[in-house]
């Protein structure tokens, strides 16, 4: 390890490829690669058996007690989880030396946690936010407002935390709105396993839609159903598969029934590694009509694998940011009409439809995870560099 090595803590409560969300995979793919060359730690529940310190493709994962659940029966994050975890990172914190800390800006409690400990220990933290709700938390839980209040203003203290802050992406900055402070702020986006999709082989089993992603409300599945339903007519043998797993999976398939489509519908569940890149490959187009999205890795994933992605317009939503609309892929209203008028219009034009997968594949390569983490090392080292005076006087 060289002398300008760091000592890195990542902290979040979740852990790839144990959880599979964008963060998680984010967290993931920055850290094998800086391992490389720094010292990372990654501080998180134990998902793995047998001792709670391991050390895995190069990385040292400390668990700081066995995983619970991390969502309750509604599909949503739980405030409990997010307690025990702030109440058990401190001590975890104070015994590691680190250099840098970047910690997860949700679930919000322990980022309050872990920056009370580098207070006491003059270690510089990184608050790296993958979303900003604000007003949405009314909307996410309208039967618990006091709930809801609650996580507003704890999300709205938590920005002065951190003595940088990445947003993953400009949407998520703008709504951050911290236009006064943009001396702490970086902005630096997700990227997509490009290597691994090149390697990837095209699923023998061709489909025309693609749905990636955890089956909550919020992704809008239901979405997809009703416009297959109304495209029956021009588009009898439309298929589409489906790949994920939660809380809404059952009320899914009942509704794909009901709709008539239950034999053009596949649900494939839960699906790891290469093979999500596999059936992606085989995908013409890939649909996302979720209404909230950090960022929305899976769509830059398709445009990497070649699917053309139809995304909606939300005022939650940072995809339709990745897409140029009507060059790599389509932006539509979330309703039944206008994603199914999105998707006829590629259906029905196969010239349009390949030229539209050529643009994205080609425009794929920006999402390139080597230079993302780069940008992060940077982010790392000169936030230690900033403290190395304070640091030195302690």
């Amino acid at each position: 390890m060289s002398r300008s090595a760091l000592r890195i803590g990542l902290v979040y409560d979740a852990l790839y490829p144990y959880v599979t969300g964008g963060a998680e995979r984010r967290y993931r793919e920055i850290a094998t690669r800086l391992a490389e060359r720094h010292e990372v730690h990654y501080i998180t529940w134990q998902f793995w058996d047998g001792r709670s310190r391991v050390v895995e493709d190069g990385i040292t994962l400390h668990g700081v007690g066995h995983a619970p659940a991390l969502y309750g029966a509604d599909g949503k994050r739980t405030v409990r989880e997010a307690a025990a975890f702030s109440a058990r990172l401190m001590p975890a914190l104070l015994r590691l030396r680190l250099d840098v800390i970047d910690c997860s800006a949700t679930p919000y409690l322990p980022l309050y946690a872990a920056w009370l400990t580098t207070r006491f220990t003059r270690t510089p933290l990184v608050a790296t936010w993958h979303e900003f709700w604000g007003e949405h938390w009314l909307d996410y839980l309208p039967h618990r407002p006091v709930v809801a209040r609650v996580a507003r203003a704890l999300e709205a203290g938590s920005r002065a935390l951190g003595d940088v802050r990445v947003p993953v992406s400009s949407f998520t900055a703008e709504r951050m709105d911290l236009a006064d402070d943009r001396d702490h702020e970086t902005i630096v986006g997700n990227g997509v396993e490009l290597d691994a999709i090149r390697h990837a082989r095209r699923a023998t089993k061709a489909t025309d839609l693609v749905f990636v992603g955890r089956l909550i409300d919020e992704k809008r599945v239901d979405l997809l159903l009703e416009a297959m339903h109304a495209l029956a007519g021009d588009f009898p043998d439309l298929r589409c598969t489906v790949i994920g797993d939660g809380p809404e999976r059952a009320a899914l398939e009942g509704r794909a029934t009901r709709l008539g489509l239950r034999e053009q519908v596949t649900f494939l569940g839960r699906v790891d590694g290469p093979r999500v890149y596999s059936v992606m490959k085989a995908a013409a187009i890939l649909v996302l009509p979720s209404i909230r999205e950090g960022f929305g890795i899976t769509v830059a994933e398709a445009q990497a694998c070649g699917a053309v992605p139809v995304v909606v317009r939300s005022p939650m939503s940072a995809a339709p940011a990745l897409v140029q609309d009507g060059v790599d892929g389509l932006v539509c209203d979330p309703t039944t009409a206008s994603l199914a008028g999105a998707l006829a219009s590629l259906l029905s034009d196969s010239a349009r439809l390949a030229a539209m997968s050529r643009n994205a594949k080609r425009g794929a390569q920006r999402y390139d995870w080597d230079l993302l983490a780069d940008r992060m090392e940077q982010v790392y080292l000169q936030a230690a560099r900033r403290s190395a005076p304070l640091a030195a006087a302690t």
